[in-house]
């Protein structure tokens, strides 16, 4: 790192949390290294903030620590005017996927090729809801 250069705010509070997850679990930096592919001095660059850390290996990380990758951007702010639409679209097809029958009814619905008979099955769906 250049003389000038200094951390980025958001890799020093990925570092902490990551150290602070490691700590709670009773991990030594050395354990957490191997399981990442590591030397334990990678992981204390990653945790003081003066490296960043992949993608890869924060999900790798995360699941070595049992937590969501999330857990590392914690108390970090959003920004202004976020858009959770796609998340919130994940989350409604996320617990569509987990009711029984879901996924065929999905696949069977993909099959039709009629798009007519796609909008009357839809229609009646929202009927039977009551969201006609």
């Amino acid at each position: 790192m250049a003389e000038d250069k200094f951390p980025d705010p958001v890799d020093i509070h990925v570092g902490r949390r990551l150290r602070m997850r490691r700590k709670d679990l009773g991990h030594s930096q050395q354990a957490l290294a191997d399981a990442l592919g590591l030397t334990f001095q990678q992981v204390q660059k990653y945790e003081g903030g003066s490296n960043r850390i992949s993608a890869s290996k924060l999900h790798a990380a995360a699941m070595f620590l049992k937590t969501p990758v999330a857990f590392f951007f914690e108390g970090l702010e959003d920004p202004e005017g976020v858009d959770n639409t796609a998340a919130d679209l994940a989350n409604e097809m996320a617990s569509f996927w987990s009711l029984p029958g879901g996924p065929d009814l999905a696949r069977a619905y993909a099959a039709i090729e009629s798009a007519g008979m796609r909008k009357h099955l839809m229609d009646l769906a929202r009927a039977i809801a009551g969201q006609e």
